[in-house]
């Protein structure tokens, strides 16, 4: 352990190694806070997030259409997105936050080839953040440019892949009280599942009507106040659901969704649809 912090010793580890506070705080065995201070005190500028991660390599990219509508759907349905370290950042940060493990894992696994991943201990509650920090090719899933869903609806293909990864995110797969395999979909967009909703009928699919839960404005137990309606929308319709399943069987990535969507499809088989 080292027992003195001196100008010296932090340019070495942190403009010359180019390492984080996280890992001055475990080489050094003194804490983050005295860390900054000591940047401080030594006139040692701070670097950006983005400026932190910049020395781990980024790869563009692929620009393969079916991965970009997955990841879009995956996107819309459980990450937030913005540019990391301000509007002229070359960096742009993916994160999620869950207590699911399958959920994390899945995460990384669509991220990590390209670019740096940041992960939390768990906190208290089992919650677990990670971060990607990926360059400008990703630009497309900042919010000013994610809504626009028009190259998607246009091809089954890239609709269907965009689906599975709505569906990794923000769905489930599970048999109702009446023994009936169903598969819904939840967000606070009411126009993103409507143009679902639209695009499954043009595929002779049928969803059921689109529900809102009218709670903007409630205050939970946990003291957060809801900012708007959630939607729902479903499909349980026997022929739908089978063809359904089978159309999103093979594009779907995230464990838990697969294993729920064989279970379903037992329960199909065992009806003899």
């Amino acid at each position: 352990m080292f027992t003195d912090i001196t100008k010296h010793l932090l340019r070495d580890l942190y403009i010359r190694q180019k390492l984080s506070t996280w890992q001055i705080e475990k080489k050094t065995g003194r804490s983050r806070s005295l860390i900054y201070s000591k940047l401080k005190d030594f006139g040692i500028k701070p670097r950006s997030i983005s400026d932190s991660h910049i020395r781990y390599t980024k790869k563009d990219f692929s620009g393969n259409l079916i991965e970009k509508a997955y990841i879009v759907g995956f996107t819309l349905g459980d990450l937030r997105v913005r540019k990391s370290g301000g509007e002229n950042s070359k960096t742009i940060s993916i994160g999620c936050a869950s207590t699911k493990l399958a959920q994390i894992s899945l995460f990384k696994k669509l991220f990590s080839r390209y670019g740096h991943i940041w992960e939390s201990q768990p906190s208290s509650r089992g919650v677990v953040n990670v971060e990607a920090f990926v360059n400008l090719s990703f630009r497309f899933l900042l919010p000013k440019t994610i809504n626009n869903h028009r190259w998607i609806l246009r091809s089954n293909k890239h609709f269907l892949s965009f689906l599975a990864g709505f569906t990794d995110a923000d769905g489930s797969v599970f048999i109702n009280s009446r023994g009936r395999a169903v598969i819904s979909w939840g967000n606070y967009n009411s126009h993103l599942l409507e143009g679902i909703k639209f695009k499954l009928e043009k595929l002779g699919i049928v969803t059921g009507s689109l529900i809102c839960d009218h709670l903007k404005g409630y205050q939970g137990k946990d003291g957060y106040r809801r900012k708007a309606d959630y939607y729902h929308l479903t499909c349980q319709a026997k022929t739908s659901i089978v063809r359904l399943l089978g159309l999103l069987g093979p594009l779907l990535k995230h464990s838990d969704r697969i294993n729920c969507l064989k279970k379903a499809l037992k329960v199909l088989n065992r009806l003899k649809l």
